[in-house]
């Protein structure tokens, strides 16, 4: 869970280095982790995000979760455990911030440094995110491959960014 916390917090709109990132986008990921003794897990699902922060990753495989956040909060829904978690955010992943500092590496690739980790993020013709690869505090290489992007101007509706679990579900405030 930690990996996909890296990718939380986003800006509005912003072109910095080429690199652009939409009032809103919406799409699908490949998200693979690998540990230092090269064995791989990889999750798939569909991303969201919208103004004022608002991310939520529902992710379909290997299991069903779903992960929100308005950027002060992390709501984690394990749909397999029947468990919802909340926990406040310390520091998360500014890419905004990570934009404007990135720095073009080769065609389409750009690179920083952000929180003592490299990123290198990968963008299609037109600069918008394609990938984003980073390792994170366990030395697990962490890469997120996204497709089928919509970008979009305006503010995705609000229902559409909140995790949804039924009252039954355990809920623990970390």
């Amino acid at each position: 869970m930690k990996k996909i916390w890296m990718f939380l917090l986003f800006g509005g709109v912003l072109m910095a280095s080429g690199i652009a990132l939409p009032e809103h986008f919406s799409g699908d990921f490949v998200q693979t982790v690998t540990n230092p003794k090269n064995k791989t897990i990889t999750y798939k699902g569909s991303v969201a995000f919208s103004r004022e922060n608002l991310l939520k990753w529902s992710y379909r495989a290997p299991t069903k979760k779903e992960v929100c956040t308005d950027g002060k909060e992390v709501l984690v829904v394990d749909h397999d455990l029947e468990q919802v978690s909340a926990y406040r955010m310390g520091k998360g992943f500014d890419l905004a911030e990570i934009l404007k500092k990135a720095k073009p590496y080769k065609e389409h690739i750009y690179v920083t440094e952000y929180e003592g980790k490299r990123y290198t993020i990968k963008v299609d013709i037109k600069g918008r995110l394609q990938s984003v690869a980073y390792y994170d505090d366990l030395d697990n290489k962490v890469q997120i491959l996204f497709t089928k992007m919509r970008y979009g101007s305006g503010k995705l509706p609000a229902s559409r960014m909140k995790c949804d679990y039924p009252a039954t579900y355990d809920f623990i405030r970390g």
